[in-house]
């Protein structure tokens, strides 16, 4: 019988051909721009990627939207400084403007470039001379949107999963609550998170930020417990303010006191505030595991040239 040609030079064994990944496993966390160096016989890593969230308005706000959050197995070159960038926090505002957007975070491999997107501002006040849009801003999850005491009426959640990603990335804000001049029922919606939409506002209180993402199950031991891009709480006029989501949403504020921050390196929005600043979005992170992998078919040759280079 004729020989299989390219079953000879894989010991018989014919099929198509997988690349093999030595990367031991190995976890990098990146809370700064730079590079993440990898191991000699990587060819495959998990990535997290998570972009700064969103700052929130001023004057009874909604919540800043959590920055996106993709989690992705991804082609990765072995021995090679492997570039990053960490998206930093929107800011919080005040003077009744809406919140700043956060910056997305990427990681670049082989060539092709893997994002997210950063989180959505909070809405700001509509009241003359502020002007401000009251509809929270789209990105990663939306900003919540800003109460009502004028007449744009009430504001509307950002929408999320501003990237067009399958799976999204984000969920949208919850909307804001009231109408002049029903004082009581004034409150900003909660900033989306990765696994919740925020909470509308309401007579009750201001939305609660939406919650993130436990992913502490593919990155044992991860800052924050694994849990990242909670969105922020929404402001209420005079009810109970809203709380972050979990996964560093920061707590919104009654008064003059400024809205609770992201926590730093979670992706999570700013909290919304009554009177006060509103907060600023917490900076995003980027995990990487680089991973041990042989599924399928794969080349003999390729596995043991891996796996002498460790």
């Amino acid at each position: 019988m004729p020989r299989n040609k390219s079953g000879s030079i894989n010991g018989g064994v014919i099929g198509k051909t997988n690349k093999t990944s030595f990367g031991k496993n190995t976890q990098t966390v990146k809370t700064s721009t730079g590079n993440v160096c990898t191991q000699p016989g990587t060819r495959f890593a998990q990535v997290l990627i998570v972009a700064g969230g969103g700052g929130a308005g001023n004057d009874t706000s909604g919540g800043g939207g959590a920055g996106g959050a993709r989690n992705l197995e991804i082609p990765m070159a072995g021995n090679t400084a492997t570039p990053i960038t960490i998206g930093a926090g929107g800011t919080g505002r005040s003077s009744g403007d809406e919140g700043g957007d956060g910056s997305l975070s990427k990681i670049i491999s082989e060539g092709i470039t893997y994002q997210s997107t950063g989180g959505g501002g909070g809405g700001g006040n509509t009241l003359a001379p502020r002007g401000a849009p009251p509809d929270g801003r789209p990105g990663g999850s939306g900003g919540g949107g800003n109460r009502c005491f004028g007449p744009a009426g009430v504001g509307c959640g950002g929408a999320g999963n501003a990237g067009s990603f399958s799976p999204p990335e984000g969920n949208p804000g919850g909307n804001g609550s009231g109408s002049a001049p029903t004082i009581p029922l004034l409150a900003g919606g909660g900033g989306g998170g990765h696994a919740a939409a925020g909470g509308d506002g309401s007579g009750s209180g201001g939305g609660a930020g939406g919650a993130g993402t436990d992913f502490s199950p593919t990155y044992p031991g991860a800052p924050n417990s694994g849990v990242y891009a909670g969105g922020g709480g929404g402001a209420s006029h005079n009810q109970p303010d809203g709380s972050g989501g979990t996964g560093g949403g920061g707590n919104a504020s009654s008064g003059s006191t400024t809205g609770g921050a992201g926590t730093t390196n979670t992706g999570g929005g700013g909290g919304g505030a009554s009177c006060g600043t509103g907060g600023a979005g917490g900076s995003g992170i980027v995990i990487v595991k680089e991973l041990n992998k042989a599924s399928g078919v794969w080349s003999m040759q390729s596995q043991f040239s891996a796996k002498q280079q460790g």
